[in-house]
This record gives structure tokens, sequence and C-alpha cells, in this order.
């Protein structure tokens, strides 16, 4: 093709955008990794981080104070011990009873005035805001809910502020009245002389404690009984909220009766938690809660809010009384408030012994923090961040557009002037100076290439012009379109009517694509277009024509290609065709027709046809190559002229020529065009120097496409097959491709290549089946019966056949002597055959071992020789000799066995000339001897002629206990057969039903012979 577009076109983009575009990436580049680093120093994460971590510092070291002061409030081991002095003199003393303490003030009010300034001074030196006692010796779940129980309860609202002389400071909330008159403390608002039973339910601080020391039996210190409220409480009437810590009171005995604690009123619970020390705006809180030990370390956790305190800076918040805490990606829990998400840092605080009965409450003081008021300073530094980068890249963008903006400035002037030096077409532009040492250094060497340039063309005009090859070209430009033509490009064209000079680009274009549609052309191997040209002298020219692309220029060459384009031909139709007939060679007849069967649609019905040319060596040798050629030669003549259009014909070698006939819609028409030109090749002569015509004939095989096969290889092999079929019977014939005779001839090459195999790898097994004494059932001898196990190859008769065949009788004459006895010889070494039988060993009556391998017999089989019988099939012709060299085999008894007696065409003649020792009556005749006298009549025969001649009979195939009983009664001598044993690798006895049958023919022999006997003693 003369135009092909490039593939690839490249954008043009002015020296300013080429500039910008790079400062751009540079600029883009910088802010990527400065992006990048700051991704990678994870600044935002670090600050969040660390944020969690002071807010879990922070809550460490208020839980570390708040439990100093609860572990101080708890430590009331002292004063219960002084109590319990206090309570025990008195029940010596019989001042108080155990049984009515609980039962009323009256009752009490001795103990609890006695204890009134112990407890007074004790919570004085303890962080508490109050302190009590209730009494109680009954089991509390026998209680009714808001019976009264005795009780002393004291309140200092201002434990901090120093104590007054008289108690001033102090209330009492819950006491008898006679206490109250006793102490001279003033009462609270809600003062009561008791408190009800139940008012603060099981979960108080009454309830935990007291049962579970009175069902403990008090075996346990009061201090491990210990327990803090799990929740706040407040007393009936009052208005203070407060926690409590109580433990028992125990007497030595382990008696219970009552329970000694201290109260922390809520308010100065959180003045103890100033939860404006967790954040700068004071928007944390802290709060007091309780968890089950078990569900401390799980995802979710759990826990009952006992008390919080309030945010600074944030509104009044409410808790529920259960709150829900999740694990935080970076420490610590997260939970929702009323102030949306919180970060949650937990500290548990140690209050109780580790097998305490209240051991598994865990309290838990908690540090809450809203995540937007804890992440507020990473948050300020990410946006800080981001203006600093948006403020670099508008600065880096603005300075980018200058500075690209300058440096083109120089760049453009010269593409200005350069562009005006062609639109004015001046020879060389002269450029103006720039400043800048590279640009001016370019300027100078481009006006240097002009020069050099302009002299080089009008040097290579002049080569042109010289050269012994026409050569011509143009140049064609799209922008501006232009055109330029050498003097003799249309005259190579064969155009020579063409003016270059009136063309213009567009009509130069079409010139050409008329030239290209009207002329014959195809691909050169270099990429180059070659077209065929007639001129109108009647000659042909081969132009060969290459064009390139160049920056939406297309330069053309255009070369006289005549001469070596006809070399080229000619070289290549030597290649392709034969010599001598001018026909396909055997090359190029597989390459065209390889090119077919890959467009099967061209092919419809074919024909592969193999000719054999016949009496071509007899011509050779009579007449010479010379004439031999020639017959050759008017075969191709033949096939040339005769052959249909849809033919390829080829001389594949020296006298065998292929024909693929293609194209055909059916098989009728396409076998009348095989026997027409079969006709014709019959009817060509070829005039002998002799004078004598010879007709020209050919012997061929023909494979049909589709029918006999769509794969090329394998229709010439059958074609190939059937051309020998025909060679070997019947010359001068065309036989069609038959695939049973074919199938039945692979089977029997398969057969000869296992029996080949078989031979040289000796692929045969030894079955040894017993030959039974018809006397008492006992293994007289075992024949040795061969078998063989290959695909193709099973039965013992066609291994024999196949030796005949392949002359190979020897070799199966010595497998079967050297592997039976092999066989035989490992079975007897096991004990697994009976030692004094003999072993019939089959033999080929024409065959014989070799001196040396007789010896290596001998030597390898001594202990088996002398009981090794050789057995003669009655289908073999009888060679005195080998049967001489079997019988005399040194150590050997040279006992003969005539088998297949019966089955012969001459079975006197080889009983004569063998003279055995035992005879194999056939089982032809054994076979239904039962309902058959004929038979009986031969083996009566024969067993007489044998036994006066000290022969033995064998009735062999006995397959029927009916068979067995009638040789028996004909008195055979031995027995063999699927009836008494089969054939196995490790043989054993005679079957239970056949020595059954031999009994009981000797029974009824006996048994007869004694009634013979009785009637001569009559």
């Amino acid at each position: 093709m003369f135009f092909r577009k490039p593939s690839d076109h490249v954008p043009h983009v002015t020296i300013f955008h080429t500039i910008l575009r790079s400062m751009l990436w540079i600029l883009f580049i910088e802010i990527a990794m400065l992006v990048g680093i700051l991704y990678l120093c994870r600044i935002n994460t670090s600050l969040e981080q660390n944020a969690v971590d002071i807010l879990q510092i922070q809550t460490e070291n208020r839980q570390n104070y708040l439990q100093d002061q609860m572990l101080d409030a708890q430590d009331l081991s002292s004063l219960a011990g002084k109590i319990n002095a206090v309570t025990q003199a008195m029940l010596d003393d019989g001042e108080i009873s155990l049984d009515t303490l609980d039962s009323g003030s009256d009752a009490a009010s001795p103990l609890l005035l006695s204890i009134g300034d112990s407890l007074i001074s004790s919570m004085r030196h303890r962080p508490v805001t109050g302190i009590f006692v209730v009494l109680n010796t009954h089991d509390l779940d026998t209680r009714k809910k808001g019976e009264p129980l005795p009780c002393l309860y004291l309140r200092d609202l201002d434990p901090n502020s120093s104590p007054s002389q008289r108690n001033s400071d102090l209330m009492l909330v819950r006491a008898p009245a006679q206490v109250v008159q006793s102490l001279y403390i003033a009462t609270d608002t809600s003062w009561t002389p008791s408190i009800n039973y139940g008012s603060n339910g099981s979960s108080g601080f009454l309830y935990p404690v007291f049962q579970a020391a009175y069902h403990g039996n008090g075996e346990l210190d009061a201090a491990d009984y210990g327990h803090w409220t799990s929740s706040p409480y407040t007393l009936s009437g009052d208005d203070h909220s407060a926690i409590a810590y109580t433990i028992p009171l125990i007497l030595d005995d382990g008696t219970v009766y009552g329970v000694l604690g201290v109260e922390i009123l809520e308010s100065y619970l959180q003045a103890l938690l100033p939860g404006s020390e967790l954040q700068n705006d004071s928007s944390g809180t802290y709060l007091l809660g309780v968890a089950s030990n078990s569900a401390i370390g799980k995802d979710d956790l759990t826990v009952s809010v006992i008390s919080a305190s309030p945010a600074a800076n944030a509104p009044q918040q409410s808790y529920d009384q259960t709150l829900l805490l999740k694990p935080s990606k970076r420490g610590g829990y997260q939970s929702d408030s009323p102030l949306g998400l919180c970060h949650a840092a937990v500290a548990p605080l140690t209050l109780y012994n580790r097998n305490a009965p209240f051991s598994n409450e865990q309290m838990l003081l908690i540090g809450s923090v809203p995540v937007s008021a804890l992440y507020a300073f990473s948050g300020y530094v990410l946006r800080f961040l981001i203006i600093a980068v948006l403020v670099v890249l508008t600065a880096g963008l603005f300075s980018s557009l200058v500075l690209a903006r300058k440096l083109s400035r120089p760049i453009s002037r010269l593409s200005d002037e350069v562009a005006h030096a062609r639109e004015s077409r001046s020879s060389i532009p002269m450029l103006s100076a720039t400043g800048i040492i590279e640009l001016d250094r370019f300027s100078s060497a481009f006006t240097q290439l002009g020069r050099e340039v302009l002299d080089t063309s009008t040097k290579f005009l002049r080569i042109m012009d010289m050269a012994s090859v026409e050569l011509g070209g143009y140049e064609l430009r799209s922008a501006p379109d232009s055109i330029y033509v050498t003097d003799n490009f249309f005259d190579l064209l064969g155009m020579p009517g063409v003016d270059a000079d009136d063309l213009t680009a567009q009509s130069f274009r079409e010139l050409l694509q008329r030239f290209e549609r009207s002329c014959p052309h195809s691909p050169a191997p270099d990429g180059a277009m070659l077209y065929h040209i007639r001129l109108p002298s009647g000659k042909e020219r081969y132009l060969r024509i290459e064009t390139t692309h160049e920056d939406g220029t297309q330069v053309g060459l255009a070369e006289d290609a005549t001469a070596d384009t006809l070399e080229k031909l000619r070289i290549e139709h030597e290649c392709d065709y034969d010599t001598l007939t001018d026909l396909y060679n055997r090359r190029a007849f597989h390459r065209i027709c390889a090119e077919f069967f890959c467009s099967p649609e061209k092919l419809g019905h074919a024909a592969l046809l193999m000719f054999d040319l016949d009496n071509l060596k007899q011509i050779n040798d009579t007449f010479g190559h010379d004439w031999g050629d020639e017959y050759i030669r008017r075969t191709g003549e033949c096939f040339a002229k005769n052959a249909p259009a849809r033919t390829i014909c080829a001389r594949i070698s020296g006298d065998e020529f292929n024909a693929l006939f293609y194209g055909y819609n059916d098989q009728d028409t396409l076998r009348a065009d095989i026997r027409a030109l079969k006709a014709a090749l019959e009817h060509s002569v070829v005039q002998l120097p002799s004078g004598r015509e010879l007709r020209v004939s050919v012997s061929g095989g023909i494979a049909w496409y589709p029918e006999s096969s769509t794969n090329l290889i394998t229709l010439r092999k059958y074609a190939d097959f059937a051309m020998y079929q025909v060679k070997h019977s019947r010359k001068g014939e065309l036989l069609e491709f038959d695939p049973e005779v074919y199938r039945t001839s692979l089977q029997e090459r398969r057969c000869h290549e296992e029996f080949r195999r078989l031979i040289n790898e000796e692929l045969v097994t030894y079955r040894f089946q017993p030959i039974i004494d018809a006397k008492d059932g006992s293994v007289f001898a075992y024949e040795a019966l061969m078998r063989v196990d290959l695909p193709m190859l099973r039965s013992p008769t066609d291994v024999l056949r196949l030796a005949r065949e392949e002359n190979c009788l020897h070799e199966v004459e010595r497998i079967t002597f050297f592997c039976a006895s092999s066989a035989y010889h490992a079975l007897e070494n096991a004990g697994k055959v009976v030692p004094s039988a003999l072993l019939f060993v089959n033999s080929i009556a024409s065959q014989y071992l070799t001196p040396d391998e007789l010896s290596e017999y001998s030597a390898r089989y001594a202990s088996i020789l002398p009981r090794i019988v050789i057995e003669i099939t009655e289908e073999e012709c009888l060679d005195p000799k080998a049967l001489r060299i079997k019988q005399t085999i040194r150590g050997s008894s040279g006992a003969f066995a005539l088998d297949d007696y019966g089955s012969g065409y001459s079975n006197e003649r080889s009983l004569l000339e063998l003279s055995p020792n035992y005879i194999k009556i056939d089982l032809s005749i054994i076979r239904s001897i039962d309902t058959d006298s004929n038979k009986r009549q031969i083996v009566s025969n024969t067993v007489s002629y044998a036994h006066q001649r000290g022969m033995k009979v064998v009735a062999e195939g006995l397959e029927t206990a009916d068979e067995v009983r009638t040789v028996l009664s004909l008195g055979v001598d031995l027995l063999q057969g699927f009836f008494l044993a089969m054939p196995q690798v490790e043989p054993g006895g005679a079957s239970e039903e056949s020595l059954a049958v031999i009994a009981e023919m000797h029974s009824q022999s006996d048994e007869s012979q004694i009634s013979i006997f009785g009637g001569d003693k009559q």
C-alpha cells in the first residue's frame, strides 16, 4: 500500500506548555512527597495516641489517690474489736442480751451509748462523712420489710473542717432518744430513732454483709466480709446520696449481732474526683463504677455507675445505671454519653482481698472525655498542615507559570523566524541570537545542517542518474500539501504521459490509488510492495516500492526489480517442481495439501491417490536409465494432460506419484474422474529401442476424504496401505482403502510385534494341571501348560502359529523347556507339589535344543530330569533326529507321551514311530464319551493296544462325572481334566467329587469280582 497512516499521532504542544507541564510535575511530586512524609510520620495519629496516653496516666494517678482514701476509710478492724469487747463485757454483766438486743431501742440503747464516743473518734480520723452501727441478731431473710432495727448513725457534712469541741458540727441521723439525750448532738431533719430494714433493699449496706457473715457462721475475719455498696443510697426522709462500706460485728464465738460501717456522701466523693483536671477545657469527668471481675478483659465491658463528677464547662450529665464500654483501637474504651462519643480510661481499685466473699466485684475509676475535646489539638495541627500544603501549592503554581513563560520566550521567537523563512521560501533561514548558549549553538547547527542537506540532495540526484538500477521516488507532505516527484517516477510506473508539474498533492494521491487498484501486487519479504506491471510494449516489469512516514511526510522509493524477481521466480519453480516431469515435487505437494486441509470447505469430497510405476526396474535394467527416465516423463505428461482441473499431481520419488482430487460434490463423480485418468494412463505408450510399444502401467491405492479420514497424514497412510495391497497381489490396478482389511492387517501386525516381544522378554507363565492315577486318585504327574497374557496375544495356539510364520519354533521350544522346568523346580523346592510326581512338558516334534542349551538345561535342572516326560503333539510331523536328541538327554528318563491322540492326520503312524510311554487321548474323543458308543470303542481299542505293549493311557479333557465313570470302566490308567483339577500356579490334588467317583467305581468293581468269585465256588 502507498498510503499508510502512522500508527501513533504525536500531539503538538508549545514549548511553553512543555516547560510548564514539567515544572508542574516537579511541583506535584514535591507536594506528593510532602504529603507522603506527613502520612508516613502519622503526626495526627501520634498526637491522638498521646492524648489517650495522658488521659490514662491522669486516671491512674487519681485512682491511686482515691484508692488510698477508700482503704483508709474502710480500715474498721480496730474499731470493730473495741465494739466487740464492749458488747462481750455487757453481755457478761447481763446489761444486754443477744435475744433482745435487736428487739427495740430500749434494749439496744445501753450498748449504743457505750460505743458512741468510739464511733465519733473513729469518724474524726477517717476521710468519711458518716459512721453507723446497726444491731441485728436474726436472719434478715426472716424479717419483714420496714421492720425497725436499732441503729446509731452519725454524720459530718464537712469532714475537712476542724472538729468543734462539743461536736456541734455533727448530726445524729438515726439514734434512740436516750442516746440523743446522752450524747448532746443535734439531730438531722430526717432523724428517726431506728432504721427500717429493707429501706435500701438487698443491695444496701446492711443485707449483703450481714447475710454473708451470718450464713458463714463468722468463720472469716470481719474485714474479709467488708463491702462497699455497688450503688448510692439515701436514707428515708433524707436528701443526701451516699455510698457506704460495711463490715459485720462478730463475737469471738462467731455470733453475728450487727454491722459497722462508714459513709461517704456523693457530694464529698465528687470533690475527691475533680473532672476538670482531665482536659484543658474542663470537659472531662470521672465516673466511679463497679464491674464483675469475670467481665474485665473481654471485648465489651459493662459497668454499673456509682457516681460521676460533673464536668466544669459542660452541662450536668446524667448517666444510666449501667455504662457499656467498647474497646478503642488506640487503647482504652469508648462509650456514648449525653455529650456524644467519649473516650474512657479505666483504672481498677484494689479494695477487697482475693478470696473475700465480694472479691468478684471490681470497683473501677473511669476517666471520660469527649472524643472531640480529646483530639482537638491533633485536629488543629492537621488543619494547619493542610493549609500549609495548599499555600505551598498555590505559590508553586504561580512560580511555575512565570518561569515557564520566561524560558519559552526565546525558543518561541526562533520558531517564528523558521516559520517565516519557510513561508517566504528562502533557502536557508538566518536565526537571531537569544543570549542562551545552547540555543544559539542549536541555531548555528541548524543553519549549517540546512546547507549540508542541500548539498547532499544535489549529490544524491546525480548518483541516481548514474545508478545501474533504475530508481525513482517522491515526497508527499501533508502540512502544507506539497508533492515532489523524480523525473522518471511515472515512467517506472508505466505511465510515461503524466506531467508531474501539473500535479497537486491530492491528484497525486488519487493517481497512485488508481495504479494500485489496477496493478497486481504482493508484499515483499522486507515489507515493501512488489508490483507486476505490463508495459504498453508487451513486456513485463516488476517494480519494488517502499514507503515511509515521518512527521506527516510520506516518502516513496521505486526500484526496478525485474531481473531479481524473474531469477527468484525461476529458483522457486525449481524448488517446487520436479525437473523430469514438471509436476510438483514431494515438498511442494505436501505443503499445498496441508494448506488445503487447513481449509476443509475447499476440499468437499476428495481423494488421495498413491501410484507406483510398474516395470520401471525392468526397463532400467534392460534398456538403461535414460529410457527409464523417458517412461517416467511420459507418465508425468499423461498426468498433466488428463488430470482434472481440481487435481494436484506430484512425483514424490523415483517411481512414486501422488495425486489429490478435491472440490467434488459427491464420491461418484470423483470416482468417474479417477477411472478416466486410469484409462488415459493405460492408453499412454512409450516407444522402446526395440521398437516395441510399452503401455504405462501403474498400481495405486485410494483413500477418500472425509469417508476414510479427515487427516492428511492418516489419508496418506491409508492410500499407501491400499497401494501395497495391490503390489503384493495384482499389479496394474487401483484399489480403494478398506478399513476392515486395514484393521485386520494392523491387528495381525500388532500380534507379530507382541510375539517378538514375548520371545525377547520370555513373557510366558505356566499353570500345572494334575494327572490323576485312576487306581487310587493320587497325583501321578503334572502337565505344564503355557499361559500368555498380552493385549493381542493370549492363546498358546496363536503363539505356535506366529512362531511358524516368524520361523521361531526353536525359540518357543527353548522357552517351554526352560521356563516350565524353572517354575516347577521352584514349586518343588517350596514343597507345593508331590515329590514323586512326573512332569509332562509339551514339545514341538520338529524342534530340539542345541548342544549348549542341552548342557545348560541338564546342569540347571538335573534333579527333575529323571521325572520329565516329553509330550509330543499329534499336529506336528515327527522328526526322527529331533526325537532321538530329546530321548537321549543326559540324565532324563527318555519317556515320551503322544499328545492329542486321535486328532492328527496319521494316528497309527505316529504311534508306531514314536512308541510312547503314554498315550493321551484327545478331548474331542473324550467329550460326551458316556453317550457315544463309537468313541467308547476307540478308547477300548487304544487301551487294549497300549496295555499289551506296556503303555499307559491318559484320558484328558474330562469335565463330567459320567465321563470319568465311562473311561474308568474302559480301563484307562490316568485321568486329566477340569472335573478332577483345574490348572493352577500352585496345583492341588484331585477334587473331592472326583475322588468320590473313583472310589465308587472301584467299589463297584470289587463287588463285581466278589460276586463272580462266589459263583465259581458254587
